[in-house]
């Protein structure tokens, strides 16, 4: 249990004869099963008193010889670690340069302060950034409305880029090691959440586009079995073709050979890599991509794969096997996406948003589509891809008036097809509630407001927004209320809306194949069947899922 300890006389500084007051900090302390934690108080949005343990290390840091290794559980220290400032970002992109620290696997822990002294363990949710795996951190989920509503919030960071992700596909560097760092954050989490007034058997792990994706790959990995009770993936499966690569150790020697590599064993890879400075190794991703591989539309580049049947192996097999099989962590799960996910791709500045651009797209539509479908052989890539184009536009040539049609199509090739497939397979093999939703809600805060549909991080934007950037009162402010007592009511309950509210004015139903509802997030809450239909039944015709 935690013990406060706090300082509460005020210091009174003199400063051209204006009296200043300041009040000291108000510290607590953690005894976790690796050493003691200083941590301090602060207070939520509304002023509930709200603990934060920040910058927390779960393993060694992954540098020199555990650099391309698994996470190493960290080791205990003597006397008290201050946990109160975030630890570095993991090496990535920043604007035209780059940011981090190889140092870099922290997370942190957020809690009503009543946590520490009741004897009730509240339910935790562990929040797993976005961020196409190779940018983002775990402070930016902000904490305050989770709090609000008495849960724990665990936010973590991974490797990211080819240091979280190169694999030799042989033993040398197998891959994955992104995943596997979540999977030891969440291991601590199980060793010692109950010390911050968490209870270990109430786990819900959530996250955004990468970090859904990773929800996912949790889901399917036997390494991931029992650290977690519920999953929620937003914006992102495994399923989704940007989230899985079958060319990895492909893309790593081609990256190297961009750097000087002339070697010709995975040793002399992993070698030659592990003296490349990171800032070097997160920069110039795309020279990895192959030809085919560089046509896509979207793309995150390292990113999870297959990896050989070793022990300790995330995920050996792809994960449309194991789902087509029903192999898998078998869980509560609520997953959804926004209705128009790759809107920018039509708006000022966007890939598909030129007459040029446009008109690439409808030349080269068969390689651009067909290397992002999960079918065997290019000839029948390029065949899926005709069916795709014949689908969305009857097979007409593709101009600037389909803008709508055009941000349909590939948010459902690269979002929307593959959470679809990942839904309706929990929903056959398993007796655990499954809840789908759509998020369509427009307004202020959204990418495009006024536009034609909700884009993607749309619904993360509203979730974790400060006051002063929404009104509570308005259609916003609503929807990111209704957003956060329905994810923590999941959490605390396996259901989103255990009874009816003022908040929470609908019922969301169970998704199953006879009875496929799914909860619209708008203006009002909207309860409805058969999403994207006749569109997934397309896409479920034309791909193994």
């Amino acid at each position: 249990m935690g013990v406060l300890t706090a300082l509460h006389l005020p210091t009174i500084v003199q400063l051209s004869l204006l009296p200043v007051f300041i009040f000291a900090q108000e510290y607590v302390t953690v005894e976790t099963q690796e050493g003691t934690l200083r941590g301090q108080i602060s207070k939520t949005y509304t002023n509930i008193p709200m603990y934060m343990f920040q910058g927390i290390p779960y393993a060694e840091p992954p540098v020199g010889d555990l650099r391309f290794q698994p996470p190493v559980t960290k080791a205990a220290w003597s006397g008290v670690r201050d946990a109160l400032a975030v630890g570095s970002q993991c090496p990535q992109i920043s604007g035209s340069g780059t940011a981090g620290n190889e140092d870099c696997l922290f997370l942190n822990v957020f809690g009503p302060q009543t946590a520490l002294q009741q004897g009730t363990q509240k339910a935790v949710m562990v929040f797993i950034h976005g961020g196409c795996f190779t940018s983002g951190y775990g402070q930016g989920a902000t904490p305050n409305y989770f709090v609000d509503e008495d849960v724990i919030l665990v936010s973590i960071n991974y490797r990211l880029g080819l240091l979280g992700f190169l694999s030799t596909s042989d033993e040398v560097v197998p891959g994955n090691m992104g995943l596997k760092d979540q999977t030891e954050a969440l291991r601590w989490v199980q060793r010692n959440i109950a010390a911050f007034g968490g209870d270990p058997q109430k786990v819900t792990i959530f996250g955004q586009s990468a970090g859904g994706a990773s929800i996912h790959y949790h889901v399917v990995s036997p390494l991931s079995t029992g650290l977690f009770k519920n999953a929620i993936a937003m914006s992102g499966s495994t399923l989704n073709p940007w989230a899985f690569s079958r060319n990895a150790t492909d893309r790593a020697i081609r990256f190297a050979q961009h750097l000087g590599y002339t070697g010709k064993t995975s040793n002399d890879l992993v070698n030659f890599l592990k003296n490349i400075d990171p800032s070097t190794l997160v920069m110039d991703p795309y020279v990895a991509l192959s030809e085919e591989d560089s046509m896509t539309s979207f793309t995150c580049i390292w990113v999870p794969s297959a990896e050989p049947a070793l022990d300790g192996a995330f995920l050996a097999e792809e994960p449309w096997t194991l789902l087509s099989e029903g192999r898998f962590n078998l869980v509560p799960f609520m997953a959804g996406n926004t209705d128009l996910e790759l809107v920018s791709y039509t708006q000022p500045g966007g890939g598909f948003s030129t007459e040029d651009k446009i008109e690439y797209l409808n030349n080269y539509f068969d390689e651009i589509v067909g290397c992002d479908l999960r079918l065997p052989t290019k000839e029948e890539r390029l065949q899926g891809a005709e069916s795709v184009k014949q689908f969305y536009y009857n097979g007409n040539d593709i101009t600037l008036k389909d803008n709508y049609t055009t941000a349909l199509f590939d948010s459902h090739l690269c979002f929307v097809e593959g959470l679809d497939a990942a839904i309706r397979s929990m929903s056959r093999f398993s007796s655990q509630p499954v809840y789908y939703y759509q998020f369509s809600f427009v307004g202020p805060l959204s990418a495009y407001p006024g536009g034609p549909g909700a884009a993607h991080a749309d619904d993360v934007h509203y979730m974790f927004t400060s006051p002063t950037n929404l009104d509570p009162n308005s259609d916003g402010g609503i929807i990111r209320a209704q957003m956060i007592e329905m994810w923590a009511n999941f959490a605390k309950y396996d259901n989103p809306t255990p009874e009816q509210t003022s908040l929470l004015t609908e019922t969301w139903k169970e998704y199953d194949e006879s009875s496929p509802y799914y909860l619209e997030i708008t203006r009002p809450l909207r309860l409805a069947t058969n999403l994207f239909e006749p569109d997934m039944t397309f896409w479920q015709n034309l791909l193994p899922s």
